[in-house]
């Protein structure tokens, strides 16, 4: 079985590439000024995505000899790492943001679907206890008739709904 793959992934991942290779070269030219930020955050971030690497690999292949890594190296695949870190919590927040809109506007959406059947039922209320009046009113009116009839002594034609 083919998995398919979104068309435009590969187009929005070398766009991501594009846009973070040359903020990730500011950053380590800006970062080579700063020990501590260099040390604490970028060296550290590159220490650790060699340790997640040869963890990979150690799974793969058990015998690997650990290669010897310069800091400019790793302070570059920290830079990356910290900026991929921060592009996947922008869009993940973005993604949580919409998510929750979406939630919004939904319940908003049931909620007035729900006040409109409400609405509808009141007035279908109103209608039926309308109708239930008309109906007594024109009963009365037939006894009105009825009696007005006999008092006058002429005949009523036959009644339909009673069939005669």
């Amino acid at each position: 079985m083919v998995v398919q793959r979104f068309p435009g992934a590969n187009l929005i991942g070398e766009l991501l590439k594009q846009i973070t290779q040359p903020l990730s070269k500011f950053i380590v030219k800006h970062v080579k000024k700063r020990p501590f930020l260099r040390k604490y955050v970028l060296i550290q971030l590159g220490h650790f995505y060699y340790w997640c690497e040869d963890k990979i690999a150690l799974q793969r292949i058990p015998v690997i000899a650990k290669r010897k890594r310069d800091d400019i190296r790793t302070m570059e695949l920290g830079t990356k790492l910290l900026i991929e870190i921060l592009v996947f919590g922008l869009l993940w927040s973005v993604v949580i943001y919409e998510t929750r809109k979406a939630v919004e506007r939904s319940r908003i959406a049931e909620q007035l679907r729900i006040q409109e059947f409400n609405d509808l039922e009141v007035e279908k209320n109103r209608l039926m206890r309308r109708i239930e009046d008309q109906m007594i009113l024109t009963k009365q009116l037939k006894d009105i008739i009825v009696e007005y009839s006999r008092q006058v002594g002429c005949t009523l034609p036959r009644d339909p709904e009673k069939g005669e």
